[in-house]
């Protein structure tokens, strides 16, 4: 069955490689990269901490991580994690990840792949989590990804008295990361750094307020809120 997936995946991976370079239409896709923890379990270092490695005089840190649980164990495919349009990695099971991100403010999207494909231009096959993440320089920041193990509400991180978050992906206080960060390694994707793509231009916000209305008309037939 693996070997069946992996090989559907290669076929998959050409023709969207093909339709990207014809410049015909924008494909969300993981393919080669979404295994889930049955299919590839993190191998990667146990969790270390960074500690003063890093420009925290200039920059922001943010970890990112997946405590393990039988639901994440079991998955074949694992969700993708896009920072400002742009695929970053796949969140397996006791896995965790950290990039270094200028401060600004970024919309992180997660999305959950089928045979690596995740969506075409507005059409979402899965869309688990959205989220503005707004970081400061100096600072460190925790963000949890779980479907079946919320945190409490005194783990979660308030931003203007406002829970921030969406659905499984939530801010989480650093405690609570610590706690969980100790059993987890190192995804192989990860540990760089990510410069924000700054304000809008007014054409830029006209074009994606335009692109909203139509995404909003067809948000019940193209965008799934629950989580697979």
């Amino acid at each position: 069955m693996i070997k069946i997936i992996i090989g559907l995946a290669a076929k998959l991976s050409v023709f969207s490689a093909i339709m990207m370079a014809s410049g015909c239409i924008h494909i969300y896709q993981s393919i080669g990269h979404s295994h889930g923890a049955y299919v590839a379990t993190v191998s990667g270092k146990e969790y270390e901490p960074i500690a003063n490695r890093w420009d925290y005089q200039n920059k922001a840190l943010v970890y990112i991580y997946r405590p393990n649980s039988q639901w994440a164990a079991d998955e074949v495919e694992a969700p993708s994690f896009y920072i400002d349009d742009e695929r970053v990695f796949n969140i397996r099971a006791n896995g965790y990840t950290w990039f270094e991100l200028e401060p600004g403010e970024y919309e992180v999207v997660m999305r959950r792949p089928l045979f690596g494909l995740e969506g075409i231009e507005t059409f979402d096959l899965k869309r688990i989590a959205e989220m503005q993440l707004h970081v400061e320089a100096e600072r460190v920041y925790y963000l949890r990804y779980s479907e079946i193990d919320p945190p409490s509400e005194d783990q979660l991180v308030m931003v203007d008295e406002i829970v921030s978050g969406d659905g499984p992906l939530q801010l989480v206080t650093t405690q609570l990361a610590h706690n969980e960060l100790d059993a987890t390694r190192m995804l192989p994707e990860g540990g760089r750094f990510i410069q924000t793509q700054g304000p809008l231009s007014e054409d830029e916000l006209e074009e994606v307020f335009d692109s909203r209305v139509v995404d909003n008309a067809d948000e019940d037939s193209n965008t799934m809120k629950w989580w697979w």
